[in-house]
């Protein structure tokens, strides 16, 4: 009589739920995008269903015009309105 093969891989897809840092109760969105004149957008929001709390951000990246000089502007945005800007040039 053959032997059926075991399959390590049953149940992988319930168990990566627990074990992938899945987060219960937490909704992620991460997006990013380049435009066509070189800007580079990263914006990221989280909710928490249970506190209702909100947290989101958006960096922007310039470093278009800039490049042929070493220079990249980063501007940084987030919902508690702190605002930050970093320059940064290379040689």
């Amino acid at each position: 009589m053959a032997m059926l093969p075991t399959c390590a891989d049953l149940g992988k897809s319930a168990r990566d739920i627990f074990t992938k840092g899945y987060g219960f109760g937490l909704i992620k969105l991460d997006l990013k995008t380049n435009s066509e004149n070189g800007l580079e957008f990263t914006s990221s929001a989280s909710a928490n269903t249970r506190t209702t709390k909100v947290k989101d951000s958006l960096e922007t990246k310039y470093k278009y015009r800039w490049a042929d000089h070493g220079l990249m502007f980063t501007e940084k945005w987030n919902n508690d309105n702190t605002i930050g800007t970093e320059i940064t040039m290379e040689e």
